[in-house]
């Protein structure tokens, strides 16, 4: 599957929708599915950074396209099956807008917020199961925080919490952090409040870049800044008490299993922040208006920072609400769309062909593609085989473990064949697209349909090795496209060259 993340981040939208893209990035990847990416993005090295496989400097996992009005365009384009929205701001009518292109559409919503039909809905709010939805046709909802996109950190910090031999005894450790830009500007409210409660404590405070902010000192509570954290869920596991926006982080202190206070910075959070206070998953510090005057939040805080019991019995009932593997779930639901919807003749994409293992019945049909003139022009052996010979080869090689041979159809017939043969660094691909279905833009469909059916047996991270002849450009520029790269030997003596590619 092919699938385009849609989402924003920045400086007034906060970075929420994009840190849930990329669990969702890192999900499907995982699952050996190719990912992009169209959106505002800017500013998110931090977010790259503490991916899976990320580094410093690096962009987000997949492959960035323009940013576009035109979402069908872009799909055509780039052959996406299925276009992952978490956007509030995207048209009503999209669903039907890109199905009609035979595109899948998951969309994110919180509760009425950016509400709108999908084939896949994700809303990942505790109570969001229970809350009532109007039928609007939308066929699979993943509702309730069992979907809530988490990154693998956040996994990892669980694991690590769990581990954990801390008792909360001792000064306190605490983190404060309100979303990656802090869009509402509480920092300083939450800081005052901190400092107000008059108790000692250990406090970390996350200050985005361009923020500025002036800490306390000379209190009982010494205060630390910190830049944007690339592994924050890794911070949240050794922190006894976390003072956070009531946004995309609560899921992730939940999966962690930590004491929480929560500020509601933005309308969205309302519904969500309501109801993990009241599940006793956290508590509460109110909105910005509460926080004018620091006095109440400081005496929350005072009874957290010097009540360890508390603060346990918060993380225990945060930790049975999120388990971590959303991401995975929603992947898994996208994968099921986009095997299941109609094939749509305007778009062709990887999801409207279909892959089988070839029969003896297939013989006389792959003689002729094989024996075709262009396809042996460009072929290592250009002679012409009989009828006899070939069913000969044919049987040999449905018998064999080492080679799969596939052929690939779609709602008009047979497309062509794809052919892996397991080499020693990995497993050599030669298609076939059927000479009277050729100039129909179906080879990548077709390539795809073929590592599709080789990983479903072989697993993700399936070495797969191209061999394309110098003067073929029309080949070269398909597995170009298909990701597959030169491994600079150059060519052969018969001037083949080799490419790679990792399923």
């Amino acid at each position: 599957m092919r699938l385009l993340l849609r989402c924003d981040a920045g400086a007034t939208t906060g970075v929420g929708h994009a840190v849930r893209c990329a669990a969702v990035a890192e999900a499907a990847r995982a699952a050996g599915h190719e990912v992009f990416w169209s959106g505002h993005l800017d500013g998110l090295g931090w977010l790259w950074a503490g991916l899976d496989g990320g580094t410093p400097g690096a962009g987000p996992p997949g492959t960035v396209l323009p940013v576009t009005d035109d979402l069908v365009a872009l799909c055509a384009e780039h052959r996406i099956d299925a276009v992952h929205a978490d956007h509030y701001l995207l048209a009503d009518d999209l669903r039907a807008t890109l199905n009609a292109a035979g595109i899948v559409l998951s969309t994110v919503e919180d509760f009425t917020t950016g509400r709108r039909p999908g084939d896949v809905v994700v809303d990942p709010n505790l109570g969001a199961d229970e809350h009532p939805r109007p039928d609007d046709g939308s066929p699979t909802l993943l509702r309730g925080p069992a979907f809530a996109p988490l990154r693998a950190a956040a996994r990892r910090a669980r694991a690590t919490r769990a581990a954990s031999d801390a008792d909360g005894a001792g000064v306190p450790r605490v983190l404060v952090v309100m979303g990656g830009t802090d869009a509402a500007g509480l920092l300083p409210r939450v800081v005052a409040a901190l400092a107000a409660a008059g108790v000692p404590a250990e406090v970390d405070v996350v200050v985005p870049g361009g923020r500025a902010l002036d800490l306390p000192t000379g209190g009982p509570a010494r205060f630390r800044a910190t830049g944007t954290l690339p592994d924050l869920p890794a911070a949240m596991a050794e922190a006894d008490l976390v003072v956070s926006a009531a946004g995309t982080t609560v899921w992730e202190l939940c999966c962690v299993g930590v004491g929480m206070a929560l500020v509601r910075v933005a309308d969205n959070q309302t519904e969500g922040y309501r109801t993990v206070v009241a599940a006793g998953a956290a508590a509460g510090l109110g909105d910005a208006a509460d926080l004018t005057d620091p006095a109440p939040a400081a005496a929350l805080l005072r009874d957290l920072l010097t009540d360890p019991a508390r603060r346990a019995e918060l993380a225990a009932t945060a930790r049975t609400v999120v388990d971590g593997e959303g991401a995975a779930r929603i992947v898994t639901a996208i994968a099921t769309a986009v095997d299941t919807a109609p094939v749509a003749t305007s778009v062709p994409r990887a999801g409207a062909v279909r892959a089988r293992r070839a029969t003896l019945d297939d013989a006389e049909m792959l003689l002729a593609w094989r024996n075709d003139a262009e396809t042996r022009r460009w072929s290592r052996s250009t002679g012409e085989i009989d009828l006899a010979d070939h069913r000969r080869w044919l049987a040999g090689s449905l018998a064999r473990d080492d080679r799969m041979l596939l052929v690939v159809s779609d709602a008009g017939g047979p497309v062509g064949t794809v052919r892996w043969d397991r080499e020693c660094s990995g497993w050599e691909v030669s298609i076939t697209v059927a000479p009277d279905r050729r100039g129909a833009g179906l080879a990548v469909p077709l390539l795809r349909a073929g590592e599709d059916a080789l990983r479903a047996v072989t697993g993700a991270g399936t070495p797969a090795i191209a061999c394309v002849h110098r003067d073929n450009a029309a080949s070269a520029r398909l597995f170009a496209r298909a990701g597959y790269l030169d491994d600079g030997a150059g060519p052969d003596d018969d001037g083949f060259r080799t490419l790679h590619r990792t399923l």
